[in-house]
């Protein structure tokens, strides 16, 4: 595939548009179209005039083929398509202006809209929509930022925008492949199928899926870019009862090389393993009250560091509010910075520039963040200590220059947030080390057995906080025994500083933050020095009255 790179640092961040060389196409035609006519004609008397201006339009094409049981489930006969489009506007001046301010406790979104037609008048319709939108809410929040810096007497020096050199990322997009869809059928068709005799299982189903995201971004500074964000996917599900009576589902999302048709024995091989869980699910009995080692998989590792790191470095500057007195959507560990936050046997680095692992795309790539910035390279953690936060143009305590990581979506407008996490072990070892160490804790603390957990729970809000895919291994002679319902109890911030060793085993897994904003991160196995586990409280279903069909 060919493609055409363009990085382009501008000295100045308010150069006038045209500085570097805009693609020519559709998308940004109209994009700066409507910006020019916008900040030249929207006024509201009296009101603050609007002075930033950036949009970021999402052209999103995927085909999925789905089968249960071997049969295939009735589907659109080509991709779906859809075109987003999102407009952030300030209103005032970069020092004092409309953004940063909220009156309600979850909502900080840009303006957006959805199904957008793929044409210069129709994309020009939706930006004007949007824009004036975000103009109408910009003055209002403008007027009611101002009174709430009076009522609270907030005399900051630091502007509430810096200025900041402006790039650029170009690269062709290429049009969405001609899929081979018979040899797509075959697969979900054969991978779903491994399940049907088994009697425990309400259903087996597997979805095959190929997307790409094309990108296009422009903001009234100068920035801009233009990528493409391809991924293939494989999703496997299996419904289950074990012999509990209790119900489950077992899902695997696994994520492709682009050479993906090469990969059929790959994703067999992952369908077998998942088949094998179902059957230790099935056999497994519910846990006695725990508090010591944990062995985690990759999978349950990168939940893991997701859920008590990733998550509490995001939304470095905290929203202002007249409604509350802290912004629950900062992360905790903002004010962190020097000060030891985790366990000296890994380091965490954020990656942006970094497109793939292993052949496999990389979900937080981004050249130039949603500002207009070069990303940077980050260390987040090192030594155990806190060191570089992500950073947008909106300065806070932490620092007041922008290291390129603001990111939006639907969501969120441009906040804070990491990229392609990297979890690193200063000594790896291998996997059968990793196990040796588990034992020989739990022996030194006198244990009987202690805990391998396959996944992690998410800490999501309304979501249970319950691993069901576990193993219970014996101190004395290394027996294993499948166990589920472990109910993660009393979890910290503190349980990464426990972290006693990392593998050698990195994995890749695709997670999100509260806002939805999509990350890739690559941890090993790690073993944690303590965890409580409790049963969980879930009580069995009643059987069905009749077997399945």
């Amino acid at each position: 595939m060919k493609k055409i790179f363009l990085f382009c640092l501008l000295v100045c961040s308010h150069l006038a548009l045209g500085a570097a060389q805009l693609p020519d196409n559709v998308y940004f035609r109209a994009m700066k179209d409507e910006m020019d006519r916008s900040l030249k004609k929207l006024r509201v008397q009296n009101g603050p005039k609007p002075y930033y201006l950036a949009y970021q339009l999402e052209d999103v094409n995927v085909l999925c083929e789905r089968a249960s049981f071997g049969q295939l489930e009735a589907g659109p006969s080509t991709p779906y398509h859809h075109l987003l489009g999102y407009a952030v506007l300030s209103a005032g001046t970069p020092k004092n202006d409309s953004m940063g301010f909220t009156e309600e406790a979850t909502r900080y979104t840009p303006s957006s809209q959805y199904a957008i037609a793929k044409s210069y008048w129709g994309i020009r319709r939706a930006l004007w929509t949007m824009t004036d939108n975000s103009y109408l809410d910009a003055a209002e929040m403008y007027e009611k930022k101002q009174a709430y810096k009076r009522q609270k007497n907030i005399t900051d020096n630091l502007p509430d925008f810096t200025r900041a050199p402006q790039a650029s990322f170009v690269e062709e997009i290429p049009p969405f492949p001609a899929l081979p869809r018979k040899q797509m059928q075959e697969w979900v068709q054969a991978l779903s199928a491994l399940g049907k005799d088994v009697p425990y299982l309400e259903d087996s189903s597997a979805a095959l899926c190929v997307m790409q995201k094309d990108y296009y971004y422009l903001n009234s500074d100068g920035g801009f870019y233009q990528y493409s964000l391809p991924s293939v996917y494989a999703i496997l599900s299996a419904q289950m009862r074990n012999q509990a009576g209790y119900r489950d589902e077992l899902w695997r999302e696994i994520y492709l090389p682009q050479d993906w048709q090469n990969q059929k024995q790959y994703v067999q091989e992952q369908a077998a393993r998942l088949l094998q869980d179902a059957q230790r699910l099935y056999e497994a009995q519910k846990p006695e009250p725990y508090l010591g080692p944990v062995l985690l998989s990759p999978a349950a590792s990168a939940e893991f560091i997701n859920r008590l790191l990733v998550k509490n470095v995001r939304n470095v500057k905290p929203l202002l509010s007249s409604k509350r007195e802290n912004d629950p959507t900062a992360g905790s560990f903002r004010d962190k910075t020097g000060m030891r936050v985790m366990s000296n046997a890994v380091e965490v680095y954020d990656k942006p520039l970094l497109r793939e692992y292993k052949g496999i795309p990389l979900a937080g790539f981004k050249p130039v963040d949603d500002e207009g910035v070069q990303a940077q390279d980050l260390t987040v953690v090192s030594g155990g200590k806190l060191h570089q936060l992500p950073l947008s143009r909106r300065p806070a305590s932490q620092g007041s220059s922008s290291n390129g990581h603001a990111r939006m979506n639907h969501f969120t407008q441009p906040r804070e947030a990491l990229t392609n996490v990297f979890v690193q072990a200063k000594t790896p070892l291998t996997a059968q080390e990793m196990e040796a160490r588990l034992l020989a804790r739990c022996r030194e603390l006198e244990l009987d057995y202690c805990y391998i957990l396959k996944e992690f729970p998410s800490g999501q809000t309304g979501a249970e906080n319950v691993v069901n895919l576990a193993e219970r291994i014996y101190t004395q002679d290394g027996r294993r025994e499948p166990v589920f319902g472990l109910k993660i109890s009393e979890l910290s911030t503190r349980s990464l500083r426990d972290i006693l060793a990392a593998g050698e085993d990195g994995e890749v897994s695709f997670l999100q933050d509260p806002e939805s904003r999509t990350y890739s991160v690559v941890a090993p196995s790690l073993l944690v020095d303590e965890i409580e586990i409790l049963p969980s409280d879930e009580k069995a279903d009643r059987k069905p009255f009749v077997p399945k069909p």
